[in-house]
């Protein structure tokens, strides 16, 4: 039997607005789950919440109701220092923003979770998977000198020698060619065969269509979980008119 490691149950996600007036609620009690070595797509509009969801089931954005759990841990009732741990030994995030320290060479940027974790940094490894990635700038200089693809591959090969046992990625192919995409999809398709669970927000149909299962979000609200999903199954969900 699959082993659960996410379980969101019933989360909502408000915010202010009209100088702390009102509230406007983004997400309406979703409930989810995830297991190890499962591929999750999160599929759906511009503005229906996508990001959103993620960052409040992946520990960064407490919900305004609901419960998270990863790996049978509640991350929002850990005090900070071990929220902190958990985050960098437990949980592999790949942002939009990219998130690298501007200050450090690409390499650098690459082995700082491993540092900071005190862990063994293994740089033929690293300079390994950089070419697996494809990436061809100099891995000693720094990222505010890499083009926007260059530094969304050092962001994931940060990711991939952390040994994470879930992995957040919010668009994580958005700045990438498509050989690179395809590159990026195989080696987290690579980790779920060992057992990871990769959880992907993704507007791209043919990249949500390969993994194991995608949920489609609109306007806020979990509309359909589709197991082993096809393209034609989630461009049809996407183009239903909400009920």
């Amino acid at each position: 039997m699959a082993k659960q490691v996410i379980n969101v149950q019933n989360v909502t996600k408000s915010v202010s607005i009209d100088g702390n007036k009102q509230t406007l609620e983004i997400l309406h009690g979703i409930s989810l789950t995830a297991n190890a070595g499962e591929f999750l797509s999160i599929i759906g509009p511009s503005g229906s919440g996508k990001s959103t969801l993620l960052n409040a089931m992946s520990g960064l954005s407490k919900p305004t109701s609901g419960q998270v759990n990863i790996l049978n841990i509640d991350p929002y009732q850990l005090k900070p220092a071990k929220a902190a741990i958990f985050r960098r030994t437990q949980i592999g995030f790949i942002f939009q923003s990219y998130n690298l320290v501007p200050a450090l060479p690409a390499f650098d940027n690459i082995v700082l979770p491993l540092r900071l974790s005190h862990r063994k940094v293994n740089k033929s490894k690293i300079y390994k998977l950089l070419k697996e990635l494809n990436f061809e700038a100099n891995p000693n200089n720094f990222v505010s000198d890499l083009s926007g693809g260059e530094q969304q591959k050092i962001a994931i090969a940060r990711v991939l020698v952390a040994n994470s046992k879930v992995i957040f990625a919010d668009e994580p192919t958005g700045a990438l060619d498509t050989v690179s995409r395809k590159i990026i999809f195989n080696l987290l398709r690579k980790l779920t065969d060992q057992g990871v669970c990769v959880v992907m927000v993704t507007h791209d149909i043919e990249m949500a269509s390969a993994t194991d299962k995608a949920i489609t979000l609109r306007d806020g609200r979990l509309e359909k979980v589709i197991e082993k999903p096809t393209a034609d199954a989630l461009f049809q969900a996407l183009n239903e008119e909400g009920s």
